[in-house]
């Protein structure tokens, strides 16, 4: 068959889809607290977090805080707290110790005594996640974050774990982010060559135990906001076949018109 300009386009387009449904990529998008839903201020309750951007991934978020501030001290599931600050949402920790009285600024997530965190779990999406967004700072802002590396063989848990066994059960360190005493957005996990990602996430207040280093200094006190990053797309996407219906009926149209419109202008030339 001859080669002609809208040939040409029709093998452009079929590559097109097959590339789309078959090649892996991100997807950015942003997790905002205002569209979280679930019980507030319950010990051991969830929120469920729908995003905003290109996926359509949902997040689940929990809380939790250590039985005091020592090396040997465990996680617990606390509450986590929903509330709203203007036009947006935020979330507090009121761990076991402080109880669901917990007033300003100890209804924050903080390292007062103990230390707080929140997870977000995001299914089987394998999310990098690359900044966070804070609406509440009473005193500093330093913050640790982790993420869950499944390839080590281990189960994600929390609850009864001191921060040295996180480390030795799966979870890493991404970054200590240094803050101040006003909100702000941090960055993270953004080094080109390095960037990791997970279906679990890990945002707590700072604690050295951690490790990573960080300039920190005084009592951490902060609400969430928001957090951001890129969702995998999986690669090897079979589509509907509704879809690849539809798409071999336009290239077969196209096909069709090309060589119906090649006989006319054969016929012309004969005439």
């Amino acid at each position: 068959m001859k080669t002609t300009p809208l040939n040409r386009a029709v093998q452009a387009i079929a590559a097109s889809a097959l590339l789309s449904f078959g090649s892996a990529g991100w997807a950015a998008s942003t997790w905002n607290v205002s569209g979280c839903t679930g019980t507030s201020n319950v010990m051991g309750n969830s929120f469920s977090c729908t995003s905003t951007g290109d996926s359509a991934t949902a997040a689940t978020a929990t809380a939790w805080g250590t039985n005091g501030s020592t090396s040997s001290a465990t996680f617990a599931a606390a509450a986590l707290a929903k509330y709203t600050n203007g036009s947006v949402g935020e979330f507090g920790v009121k761990n076991a110790t402080e109880g669901l009285s917990a007033t300003d600024p100890q209804h924050a997530m903080d390292n007062n005594l103990q230390t707080d965190l929140i997870s977000l779990n995001f299914g089987t999406a394998s999310v990098a996640l690359n900044s966070l967004s804070l609406s509440y700072v009473s005193t500093d802002s330093d913050l640790s974050v982790l993420r869950f590396d499944a390839t080590k063989g281990f189960t994600a848990s929390i609850s009864g774990k001191t921060i040295a066994q996180l480390l030795s059960t799966g979870w890493e360190l991404v970054k200590n982010t240094s803050g101040g005493s006003t909100t702000a957005t941090y960055g993270f996990n953004n080094t080109a060559g390095s960037i990791v990602s997970s279906s679990w996430w890990l945002i707590s207040a700072y604690n050295a135990g951690y490790g990573g280093g960080s300039s920190a200094s005084g009592n951490d006190y902060v609400k969430l906001m928001s957090v951001a990053g890129s969702v995998q797309t999986p690669p090897g996407k079979v589509p509907e076949p509704g879809s690849l219906a539809l798409i071999g009926l336009g290239l077969l149209g196209l096909i069709g018109t090309s060589r119906r419109k090649a006989k006319s202008q054969s016929g012309d030339l004969a005439a």
